[in-house]
């Protein structure tokens, strides 16, 4: 069934895991954004809910694992023996999608550009293989010239061809 394989596919690609290295002021803003997403289970599906009522800066609702990744993050970067201030941890592609939901690139925190930082890692991780793709097929195509004025080069060229190609059924 190509439906079942390309689910399969999807939810080995979201449960691939990356690592982020965040910095104490974005795990601050990532807890401060997210809220536990509850789960019941009615009979005919399941319905989602958050556990409180969304505050403005609590944007979006996740799961217990993620909310706990975050604690342990918060608690790594605000640890005084920790010079750096920053926790490197580990997410699905599925988590860094939600938290890609609470980024706002425009929020700053300590003069911290928090939101486009957290965006700029966030997408890295996520386009890893994307931008790998990218670089190779730029670096496979950068010496080939594909001005108009090449384009019309070889127009000419496939012109003068053919006109050959005529010239050579006509004397034959």
């Amino acid at each position: 069934m190509p439906n079942q394989e390309y689910y399969q596919d999807e939810e080995e690609i979201l449960s691939e895991v990356k690592l982020l290295t965040l910095t104490e002021n974005e795990l601050l803003y990532l807890s401060d954004s997210i809220t536990l997403l509850m789960e019941h289970t009615p009979e005919h599906g399941k319905m989602h809910i958050p556990a409180r009522q969304l505050m403005p800066s609590a944007g979006v609702p996740v799961p217990v694992d993620l909310i706990q990744t975050i604690g342990l993050g918060v608690l790594i970067a605000t640890d005084p023996v920790n010079t750096s201030q920053e926790a490197t941890l580990s997410f699905n592609i599925a988590d860094l999608y939600l938290l890609r939901e609470c980024c706002q690139s425009f929020v700053k925190i300590n003069k911290e550009l928090v939101g486009y930082n957290l965006l700029r890692k966030i997408y890295t991780a996520i386009l890893a293989d994307s931008m790998e793709e990218r670089s190779f097929i730029d670096n496979l195509t950068s010496g080939i010239d594909f001005s108009l004025q090449n384009f019309q080069e070889v127009k000419s060229f496939k012109e003068l061809e053919k006109s050959k190609e005529q010239k050579d059924d006509t004397t034959q």
